[in-house]
């Protein structure tokens, strides 16, 4: 079966899954360079299907990341938590699918779209907690797990607990909106001066900062239940959908909001740290909940709570569990994989298929389209024997390297196929990268990649974490080789690699620690603060030239620019 999942409103992206396997995933901000684009992904769709070699007319079924039937149903409890305007979906989703269709006019609509020409277009529109829940226990390859889901919401639910067996999922539990922890931590991230929905990692950053003298205060907003919890929500005006999403009460309890780009206090950064610390408990409640609720020994998470990398660490060390797959496109992109994933082995008979245990799903360029580019665009280059060891040389002068090759990844993280690259070792290297490539908050972390046979040299509790959505302490012996990605908290996002699933970021980060006796380098993503992570060549190349970045590696060559010596 060929399957087609889709999803827009929050971080618009396609998957395409053909026979059980994801043949090809992207989000659409990659392509429009809109970042966190929202609208229908109508390039990603068009990018899926051309990737697969295909047409809208191969495509077996559509499945669409939101059941917007949720919203017609009578209310329950206040309406204004439970808005209808969702129900848009059942008309906005095919009004666009349509238009991959030449021009061929609908003859009749019953549960599906049949086209005048005999097509028929089936759309499955797909509760959006199962769609999390899909994505994450389909790609984890375990044969049976516990489910946890968390974030803002999706039609009612914004916590998700259930079971996955071969293929097939059960729900056992929901935490419904607006008792949501995705919407608490979005509402103290406004209220905290940054954009709710997208700011909330560097609350994350500023987190570590602070101490959390306000937990206590922060705690007294939140009910711990036997089944899950409850928000007091005279505090919060979210569900009521006001520009602010917090209310006085709240600045009566922990004092005036921040505005946006106004200077950082001790407080914003204590009240950072207890929203943090408070975020923790839960999680982990939610996830000692869910082990109960299943009596499973491995658990799976997504949803755009699992991107909190901190809680992640703290989940699989404490919740119980053998072994935890987080998500890595937890966010709504991942989505709509999920949702393809959910049509082929839940609503069809597709046979699971192994994963890979990377994402490196999305488009690519061969060294033929790279080198094309290059001599249209008149950049001087060259292939090097080996752009591995070339890079390393660079990396270790100290030099800023950016790296693209394969294929992109799907989700919110660089993984190395779109990476800027730099040596770990120099606590300025942090600032250097600030001043010159990333332009971003002082308080945000750069993460190591590490050779996933020496993560327990360098870090300790260290083990195969090829995701970076795990923190572990930095060992003691190895902060002063790693004071660009050692945070203030002692603390580092890491990923591990290996060759034969990384291929030549593996190679670069082994001919590093051949050269400095560190196997690790400072990986952040390939773009400037605001941008979306780079697709195309074109898109490295323009990052490249107007940043202050040293070198850069696409596929097998390397443009290094004048005065830039490898010595």
């Amino acid at each position: 079966m060929k399957v087609l999942g889709i999803n827009f409103s929050n971080d618009a992206a396609a998957a395409l899954v053909v026979d059980g396997r994801v043949t090809g995933a992207v989000q659409e901000e990659r392509l429009s360079r809109v970042k966190h684009d929202s609208s229908f992904p109508a390039q990603a769709v068009r990018w899926c299907l051309q990737d697969a070699g295909l047409t809208m007319r191969d495509i077996d079924r559509v499945a669409f990341f939101w059941n917007p039937g949720k919203h017609a149903e009578p209310g329950r409890g206040s309406t204004k938590a439970f808005p209808r305007d969702h129900l848009e979906y059942l008309y906005a989703v095919p009004v666009q699918l349509m238009r991959h269709f030449d021009g061929v006019g609908v003859e009749r609509v019953d549960q599906t779209f049949v086209l005048e020409d005999g097509h028929r277009l089936t759309t499955h529109y797909l509760t959006h907690h199962h769609c999390h829940a899909a994505g994450a226990f389909f790609r984890s390859n375990f044969d049976r797990a516990a489910i946890l889901t968390i974030d803002g919401y999706g039609e009612r639910m914004a916590t998700h607990i259930g079971r996955g067996v071969g293929s097939q999922l059960e729900s056992l539990h929901t935490v419904e909106f607006p008792h949501s922890l995705g919407s608490f931590y979005a509402a103290f991230t406004q209220y905290l001066g940054f954009r709710a929905n997208n700011g909330e990692g560097k609350v994350m950053g500023l987190a570590s900062y602070g101490q959390p003298t306000y937990a206590d205060a922060v705690r007294k907003l939140v009910t711990v239940t036997a089944d899950g919890f409850e928000l007091d929500l005279s505090y919060f005006s979210y569900f009521l959908r006001r520009r602010r999403r917090y209310t006085d009460k709240l600045v009566r309890l922990l004092g005036p909001e921040r505005s946006a780009e106004s200077e950082l206090t001790q407080r914003h950064m204590d009240i950072a740290a207890s929203l943090q610390l408070v975020t923790e408990e839960l999680v982990l409640h939610l996830a000692q909940l869910a082990r109960d609720k299943t009596g499973e020994d491995k658990l799976v998470m997504s949803g755009g709570v699992v991107l909190n990398c901190v809680a992640n660490g703290r989940v699989a060390r404490e919740s119980g569990f053998s072994e935890c797959y987080f998500m890595p496109a937890a966010s709504d992109a991942g989505t709509s994989m999920g949702a393809a994933l959910y049509v082929a082995h839940v609503l069809g008979d597709d046979p699971r298929q192994t994963h890979p245990a990377t994402d490196y799903l999305g488009p690519q360029s061969d060294d033929a389209e790279i080198e094309r580019v290059l001599q249209v665009s008149g950049c001087t280059y060259s292939k090097p024997a080996s752009v591995t060891e070339a890079a390393a040389d660079l990396l270790a002068a100290g030099k800023i390297v950016g790296w693209m090759q394969g294929r992109a990844e799907f989700g919110p993280r660089a993984l190395g196929s779109r990476s800027i690259l730099a040596d770990p070792r120099s606590p300025g290297m942090k600032e250097t990268l600030n001043a010159r490539v990333k332009f971003r908050e002082y308080f945000r972390p750069f993460a190591p990649v590490v050779l996933e046979e020496r993560v327990g040299e360098f870090f300790t509790g260290g083990r195969r974490a090829p995701y970076m959505l795990e923190v572990f302490p930095t060992h003691p012996d190895h902060v002063a080789d790693l004071g660009a990605v050692t945070h203030v908290d002692g603390g580092a996002r890491v990923q591990t690699v290996t060759q034969r699933e990384n291929g030549r970021y593996y190679d670069v980060v082994k001919a590093f620690g051949e050269r400095t006796g560190v196997p690790v380098l400072v990986n952040t993503s390939f773009n400037i603060r605001g941008e979306p992570i780079v697709t195309t060549v074109q898109d490295a190349l323009k990052c490249f030239f107007t940043t202050d970045m040293d070198a850069l590696a696409l596929g097998s060559f390397l443009l290094v620019k004048p005065g830039v010596g490898r010595d």
